[in-house]
C-alpha cells in the first residue's frame, strides 16, 4: 500500500484547504494510506478528515519558522512516505529542499493561484521546483505562466482543475421563496485579491440607482488594515443594511441554495472553488473576466463577466443581470448546474491524481 503524505500550512476555510482535504479522503477511498500534516492551528476542515477516517496531524514544533525545516525533516524521515503532495508555497519549498538533500519520495507540488508578479520569492519557489517530480497548477492560466517564465519546468506540468462534490453542492430541493431584494452571495477571505472596496462601491451605486439588492459575504475577516478599509467602505456607501459580512460557514452549500445569484469580483484567481460550487448549486454567476473564469462561465449562458478594475463596468453588468426576466435567470441557473456536472466531477479529479501517483 502506498503511503501518501499531504502537506499544507493549515486546515482553514480556504479553497486550497478544501481541495487538499477532499483529495486526502478520496485517496483513502482508493486504498492509499494517507495523513494530512499542518503546522498552523486553524482546523476548520479537521472534522471533515476525522469523519472520513483520515488522520490530520498538527506539528506544533513546526509552527516556529526557525524550527520548521528541521521539524518537517525529522517527522518526514520517521514517517517515510512514498509520495508527498504539497498544497502551500512554504511546504513545497521545504519538501523540494529535503528531496535535494537525498530524502527519497515522489514529490507533487501544487499551484493554487495565478501568479501576478515575478518576485524574488516566486523565482525561489520555481527554482526549488527542479526537485519536484510533478507540478500541478489548478488553472490553465497558471500553467501558461510557468511555461512562459520557466520553460525548463514545462515537462513536469499537469493541470488538474478543482473538483466539486456535486451531491453536496446541488440545487435546493425546496422552492426558493421570492425575496423582496435580490439576494446575492459572495464567498472569500477579506483580502486585496478579492477586490472588495471596488465591489462595495459598485453595489452602493446600484442601490443608489433604486435597485433592491442585498449582499451576504461569507469569509474569514483577517482583522487587518484591509479589513478595516472594507468595513469603512460599507459605511461610506451607506450599505449597512444591504451588505453584510459573515464568518466562514461549514454548510456554505445552504447559503448558495438560498441565494438568487452568486458574485466573484476578484482581481485574479486560480480555478475558483466558490464559483464552481455556486454553479453546482444551480446559481447564475457574475464574475471578473480574469484568468480561467471565462472558460468556466459562458457569457450570457450561465452568467455574465465584468472588468474588476472598472467599477462602472461592474455596475452595468450587475444591473444587466438584475433587469433580466425571471425566466432567463432560471435558465442561467439550470445551465450552471449542467456545466458543473460536466466540468467539476470528483471522478475526473481523482483519476488524474492517481495517474501521477
Amino acid at each position: 500500500m502506498k503511503r501518501v503524505l499531504c502537506l499544507i500550512e493549515n486546515l482553514g476555510s480556504g479553497g486550497a484547504e478544501r481541495q487538499l482535504t477532499g483529495l486526502a479522503v478520496m485517496l483513502k477511498q482508493q486504498g492509499y494510506e494517507v495523513e494530512v500534516w499542518y503546522y498552523v492551528k486553524n482546523e476548520f476542515y479537521l472534522p471533515y478528515l476525522q469523519e472520513n477516517g483520515v488522520k490530520g496531524r498538527y506539528l506544533s514544533e513546526a509552527n516556529n519558522p526557525k524550527q520548521r525545516f528541521f521539524a518537517l525533516r525529522r517527522n518526514i524521515k520517521s514517517y517515510q512516505p512514498d509520495t508527498i503532495i504539497s498544497y502551500s508555497d512554504s511546504t513545497s519549498i521545504i519538501a523540494c529542499a529535503l528531496k535535494h538533500l537525498r530524502m527519497k519520495y515522489h514529490l507533487i507540488v501544487s499551484e493554487r493561484n495565478t501568479t501576478q508578479k515575478l518576485t524574488n520569492r516566486v523565482k525561489l519557489r520555481f527554482f526549488c521546483y527542479r526537485w519536484a517530480d510533478v507540478i500541478v497548477p489548478n488553472s490553465h492560466s497558471q500553467a501558461k505562466f510557468i511555461n512562459d517564465h520557466f520553460l525548463e519546468l514545462s515537462s513536469k506540468v499537469k493541470v488538474i482543475t478543482n473538483f466539486v462534490d456535486t451531491e453536496k453542492f446541488k440545487p435546493s430541493e425546496e422552492p426558493i421563496p421570492p425575496h423582496e431584494a435580490t439576494h446575492m452571495v459572495c464567498v472569500g477571505r477579506l483580502m486585496p485579491q478579492k477586490n472588495l472596496p471596488g465591489f462595495i462601491e459598485a453595489v452602493g451605486k446600484i442601490v443608489a440607482a433604486g435597485y433592491k439588492l442585498h449582499v451576504d459575504w461569507f469569509g474569514q475577516d483577517l482583522n487587518d488594515a484591509y479589513s478595516e478599509e472594507c468595513h469603512k467602505a460599507i459605511i461610506d456607501n451607506r450599505l449597512e443594511q444591504n451588505f453584510i459580512f459573515h464568518a466562514p460557514s461549514s454548510e456554505i452549500q445552504k447559503e448558495y441554495q438560498k441565494a438568487d445569484v452568486f458574485c466573484l469580483p476578484s482581481l485574479y484567481e486560480g480555478f475558483p472553488n466558490v464559483l464552481c460550487e455556486a454553479m453546482s448549486c444551480g446559481k447564475p454567476v457574475l464574475c471578473s473576466r480574469v484568468c480561467d473564469n471565462s472558460t468556466i462561465v459562458q457569457e450570457g449562458e450561465n452568467g455574465l463577466l465584468f472588468d474588476p478594475l472598472n467599477v462602472d463596468d461592474m455596475v452595468v453588468t450587475i444591473e444587466r443581470y438584475l433587469d433580466l426576466p425571471q425566466e432567463k435567470k432560471y435558465e442561467m441557473g439550470k445551465r450552471s448546474r449542467k456545466f458543473g456536472l460536466e466540468l467539476f466531477s470528483k471522478g475526473r479529479f481523482i483519476v488524474n491524481y492517481c495517474e501521477i501517483l
